[in-house]
């Protein structure tokens, strides 16, 4: 179980997209030194998923890829762990080749594990086990408190939808 001091949470005022950036160049530095950045990579906060923390997309021309967060990974209650592990996690589908322009290393991006076992072997493992946590027991009530009418399925337009 987690405790409070296990978490360490930036308040919503340092969560901005230029936070994210610098957070992105941070965990380059440190953790995908050995990865080269073969396009401009830009991120910020996306959308309000419900079963999405993040993405990546490689624009047309190769010359751009796009990492999108899960805008609620904004608010000061979610583990910073968390938003590492998701910036990490998008920068390992990169690497693999998969929203960038870099060889395909894998048919599937997630298969057989890869990206967890990328972001252990790059020494993430302690942030991801606070992220495994934290997104386990915390995400689903986390949403449904800043979404409470999407709790029965429904979006505002009375439309099922994700």
């Amino acid at each position: 179980m987690l405790s409070t001091s296990d978490l360490a949470v930036a308040p919503l005022s340092e969560r901005t997209d230029d936070w994210l950036l610098q957070e992105l160049r941070s965990l380059w530095q440190s953790f995908f030194w050995d990865i080269p950045q073969a396009n401009q990579v830009d991120i910020s906060f996306a959308r309000a998923w419900k079963t999405r923390l993040g993405l990546i997309r490689l624009s047309e021309t190769g010359g751009h890829t796009y990492i999108g967060l899960n805008l609620l990974l904004r608010e000061s209650q979610v583990p910073e762990q968390v938003i590492t592990v998701t910036i990490a996690h998008e920068i390992v589908h990169y690497a693999h080749g998969f929203g960038s322009p870099l060889p395909r290393k894998h048919r599937h991006p997630h298969n057989g594990d890869i990206v967890t076992r990328e972001l252990v072997s790059r020494g993430l493992a302690s942030q991801l086990r606070v992220f495994k946590e934290w997104t386990s027991t915390q995400w689903y009530s986390f949403y449904y408190t800043n979404f409470p009418h999407r709790r029965n399925g429904h979006n505002n337009n009375g439309h099922h939808g994700i």
